[in-house]
């Protein structure tokens, strides 16, 4: 009787743990393509989502990326340049590849200082999935603030074309006077100068704003892609 009671669990527990991993690996293969679904870019945020859902559930890092890529690893390490491999096939439309080798950088780091000190490697999977998140918010309220500024000096640029055709319809004839006169011309060339230093201005005042996001990324990680490539090659 109790070899029958052995074996009828031993059996159960085999079976578990045989569900487990086809629970883990038919969830990543939900992320590749399919006829149902021919594209791919299911965005980076679901991606880490779930290489964070297979570790906690009892795989590894290396075995979910391999999942995602399609492929098996020569070493059974994860690299910035096989993360990069995922997350650029998978990013969404509106990410871009700066974006996918950030995030690139970020998990291979994290699952480096994972191995180093101990640490959980769900947990620092996690805190890249929010850092990229808080980014991502970051980057969408800069684009608001953006937005109206843009407007306006896009509809200040097209105003004194308007004018001028308006005044075409109108029969005021302002091309003949701008073209036809000396001081015509004189009003042109200054016309065209204060246009010139206007929209140079409206540009200088939102360059900080669009180009904080691109200049804080490359003050961090400049100096981090370069030696990172290169330990990936070597």
């Amino acid at each position: 009787m109790m070899p029958v009671i052995a074996g009828v669990m031993i059996g159960v527990v085999t079976w578990m743990a045989c569900a487990a991993g086809a629970d883990r690996a038919e969830r990543l293969s939900g992320l590749s393509p399919s006829p149902a679904r021919p594209s791919s870019r299911i965005g980076i945020v679901a991606v880490l989502s779930s290489i964070t859902a297979f570790v906690r559930n009892g795989g590894t890092v290396v075995e979910s990326f391999e999942e995602l890529a399609g492929r098996s690893y020569p070493s059974p390490t994860i690299t910035v340049d096989r993360a990069m491999e995922v997350f650029d096939a998978k990013r969404g439309d509106d990410e871009t590849s700066d974006r996918a080798w950030q995030v690139a950088v970020d998990v291979t780091m994290a699952c480096r200082v994972s191995e180093l000190l101990g640490c959980e490697t769900a947990r620092c999977l996690s805190a890249v999935s929010a850092a990229y998140r808080r980014e991502c918010l970051m980057e969408a309220a800069r684009s608001q603030a953006l937005a109206m500024p843009e407007s306006t000096m896009k509809l200040l640029a097209v105003l004194p074309v308007v004018t001028v055709v308006l005044g075409e319809i109108m029969g005021a004839s302002p091309l003949t006077f701008l073209f036809g006169s000396p001081y015509g011309w004189a009003c042109l060339l200054g016309g065209l100068t204060c246009y010139g230093i206007g929209l140079l201005w409206i540009d200088a005042l939102a360059e900080p704003l669009r180009g904080h996001g691109a200049a804080s990324r490359k003050d961090v990680r400049g100096t981090v892609r370069k030696p990172a490539r290169e330990r990936d090659l070597s």
